[in-house]
């Protein structure tokens, strides 16, 4: 399990109601989907027989469970159980107590972050100078981040490369 922040993809994926990328928490597969231009999040599991509901990086269309054909809603209750009046004979209540586990969303600097608990801080992540594109990038006061800042920031007689 992850007790933090995780990446999951580019907001651009998230751009049109509809639109969903899926990630892993650690051990724990997550989806968010864009719900009338307000991301949610949830872990991409159904309630009813726990299969991964969506297994594609992203793409667009309901949640939708591959086993039984159950939708769940921006609630992450089922809204759409097919045969529920002749087979499964799920009220209000009943639904509500199926609903997905929610996770917490945060959209920043056109990217997508995700944290198992609900209700996490985003202070750790909002703070972040992140944007999407490749690095390094520059922070404010010009030093640079991404994984060859250490070696960027050296003159070239330092690099060992002879250059």
């Amino acid at each position: 399990m992850t007790d933090g922040w995780v990446l999951l993809g580019r907001a651009a994926d998230l751009a049109e109601p509809g639109q969903w990328i899926t990630g892993w928490l650690g051990a724990v597969p997550v989806v968010v989907r864009n719900f009338a231009g307000t991301p949610r999040g949830f872990r991409n599991i159904c309630s009813h027989r726990f299969a991964q509901m969506l297994t594609a990086p992203t793409g667009k269309g309901p949640l939708r469970c591959p086993y039984h054909a159950w939708v769940y809603g921006a609630d992450g209750v089922p809204k759409a159980i097919p045969f529920n009046d002749t087979d499964f004979h799920l009220g209000d209540a009943d639904r509500q107590a199926l609903a997905l586990s929610a996770v917490a969303v945060l959209v920043t600097g056109g990217l997508v972050f995700s944290h198992l608990q609900p209700d996490a801080n985003p202070a750790p992540v909002k703070g972040w100078p992140v944007t999407e594109g490749p690095f390094p990038r520059r922070l404010p006061d010009g030093s640079l981040i991404g994984p060859d800042a250490a070696i960027l920031e050296r003159p070239s007689s330092q690099r060992g490369c002879g250059c």
